[in-house]
């Protein structure tokens, strides 16, 4: 084994690891990845020249490279993937550099700082704006860790993701987002609704409507995201205690969220409808995809809890726009009504930062709301005339 941080010689080949496979260098990951790079500007014609020289590694190589070190949760995966390929456009529109010849160490953090010119709106006042603002942070972020990436695998050396850093945030405007627009009432008559519907007649739509309101009263109850929620296993799942254990979650941490008695009872009568036995069903999906009797399949996908939660607010008369995460903002609001402690908010849905948590400690439009007719006494709406 080698040390860690320790050089090998020019040329020097990585040993074996424990089990005997080779590790491959970055120089034999960058061969690797230039030979099968095609997804950079596949769709675009070819500037003139736009053939890369023999042993140089390409803008478009890097990207794929990056893509293949980084660990983060598919969806965020995506999120990057989004960001990076926005950034190679504008390289290749506005800068003149074909990503599939021109070498990596042509970026410039002149080339990040036109990139946000074009991101950044110049005030943030209205939901447009604040919209515009939030993508332009996702793609930056995306764009300064890939800079990032670059300068401490020496892959460009001469980055100055420093100055990149200052520089960015110089262009930003003051911004603050704002809290979530959640209104708990609707969330409330949705829960309301899957919790008080009838058994159906048919085995396999009894089997649904369990399942659906198992799952919605585990996102209202636990606050967890789609993507975690579409990743627990039954084991993860501790019925005894109340507790469901999130791992490797957005940031790859892991946590423990918390359920109460009636989640517990719909959980019990989803897996017992499926027929779930009591031996190996550990390894079970928490929520299948499909609906069908003694076959768990495999678990559900994200979007199509989207779609179902979008069905439930049609049939519940439901106007705002609800999504799974909305459950998620619903949990934190009402902690904070409720006078939990930040820190306990924050650990119970797993922010990174407590600056995250703080956007639902600031008081809601109902608590200011009623701290007004407090003052001024309640609200009556004027009468029809006549």
């Amino acid at each position: 084994m080698i040390a860690t941080g320790a050089r090998l010689a020019p040329g020097a080949a990585l040993p074996p690891n424990e089990g005997g496979r080779h590790v491959p260098t970055i120089v034999e990951r960058t061969e690797e990845t230039r030979s099968s790079v095609e997804t950079i500007g596949a769709d675009r014609p070819k500037t003139a020249g736009a053939e890369p020289a023999p042993d140089i590694l390409t803008l478009a190589a890097a990207v794929e490279m990056f893509f293949g070190d980084l660990r983060l949760a598919p969806r965020s995966k995506k999120t990057y993937r989004h960001g990076i390929t926005k950034f190679v456009r504008h390289l290749e529109r506005h800068e003149g550099i074909a990503p599939k010849a021109a070498p990596v160490t042509v970026l410039h953090p002149d080339h990040v700082t036109s990139f946000a010119a074009l991101l950044v709106p110049p005030d943030v006042r209205t939901p447009e704006e604040v919209s515009q603002m939030r993508t332009a942070q996702n793609n930056l972020s995306a764009v300064r860790k890939f800079c990032a990436y670059l300068a401490a695998y020496d892959l460009h050396p001469t980055l100055a993701t420093d100055r990149l850093r200052v520089r960015i945030a110089a262009m930003m405007p003051r911004f603050t987002p704002p809290p979530p627009d959640v209104k708990l009432a609707d969330l409330e008559r949705i829960v309301a609704f899957v919790r008080d519907a009838p058994p159906e007649p048919k085995p396999h739509q009894e089997l649904r409507r369990l399942k659906v309101r198992a799952m919605i009263l585990f996102l209202f109850r636990t606050g967890v995201r789609v993507s975690e929620l579409c990743a627990l296993r039954r084991r993860d799942v501790e019925l005894t205690e109340g507790t469901a254990g999130i791992y490797r979650a957005k940031g790859g941490k892991s946590r423990t969220v918390h359920f109460d008695a009636a989640t517990a009872d719909a959980l019990a009568a989803y897996w017992a409808a499926r027929g779930d036995g009591v031996r190996g069903a550990g390894g079970l999906p928490a929520f299948s995809g499909r609906d069908k009797l003694g076959v768990p399949g495999g678990a559900i996908s994200p979007r199509t809890v989207e779609h179902i939660v979008a069905e439930l607010c049609a049939r519940t008369d439901v106007e705002s726009e609800v999504t799974p995460h909305s459950f998620r903002h619903g949990l934190a609001t009402e902690l904070v009504r409720r006078r939990v402690r930040e820190s306990t908010v924050q650990t119970i849905l797993g922010h990174a930062s407590p600056t995250t948590t703080r956007i639902y400690v600031h008081k809601s439009a109902l608590d200011v709301a009623e701290e007004y007719q407090d003052a001024f006494g309640p609200y009556r709406p004027p009468r029809p005339a006549g």
